[in-house]
C-alpha cells in the first residue's frame, strides 16, 4: 500500500508543474485575443469554463480509491490517470477562471486566493480518500 502514496504524490507534483507552466500560456492567449477586451465574450467563456470545472469536480469527488484493487499496478495506474486528468482539468479551469475574472473585474487577490485554496482542497481530498481506503482495507 505504501507505493500508492508515492505514486499519488508524484501524480500531484506532475500536475502542479503542468499547471505552473500552463498559466502564462492561458493568460497570454486570453489577453492576446479579443476576449481580453470584450467583457461579454469573457463572461460567456467564464460560464463554459465553470461548467467544465463543475463536471471535473463531480467526477473527481465521486471517484474513490476504496473501489480499486490496490495490489494490482494496472488498476492503480488507471485510477491515478483518471484522478490526475480530472485534477488537471480542475486546475486549468481554475486558472482560466482567474484570468477571465481579471478581465471582468480586475485583479482581485482574495478571489484568486480562494481558487488556490479550492485546488489545494482537491489535493487534500485526493490524499484523504487514499488514506481512508488504506484504513478500510487494513481492518
Amino acid at each position: 500500500m505504501k507505493n500508492i502514496y508515492w505514486e499519488n504524490l508524484i501524480k500531484n507534483i506532475i500536475i502542479l508543474i503542468i499547471l505552473f507552466l500552463s498559466y502564462s500560456s492561458i493568460h497570454n492567449f486570453i489577453y492576446g485575443s479579443s476576449i481580453g477586451i470584450d467583457k461579454l465574450s469573457a463572461g460567456s467563456l467564464l460560464v463554459a469554463v465553470s461548467i467544465l470545472a463543475v463536471t471535473a469536480c463531480f467526477g473527481n469527488f465521486s471517484f474513490t480509491y476504496e473501489k480499486i484493487k490496490h495490489e494490482d499496478s494496472v488498476t492503480r495506474m488507471l485510477a491515478h490517470a483518471t484522478t490526475g486528468l480530472l485534477m488537471l482539468l480542475i486546475g486549468i479551469s481554475l486558472e482560466m477562471t482567474s484570468v477571465l475574472s481579471s478581465v471582468l473585474i480586475g485583479n482581485f487577490q482574495i478571489f484568486n486566493l480562494s481558487l488556490v485554496i479550492l485546488y489545494l482542497a482537491s489535493i487534500l481530498y485526493d490524499f484523504w480518500d487514499l488514506k481512508k481506503a488504506d484504513l478500510r482495507s487494513s481492518t
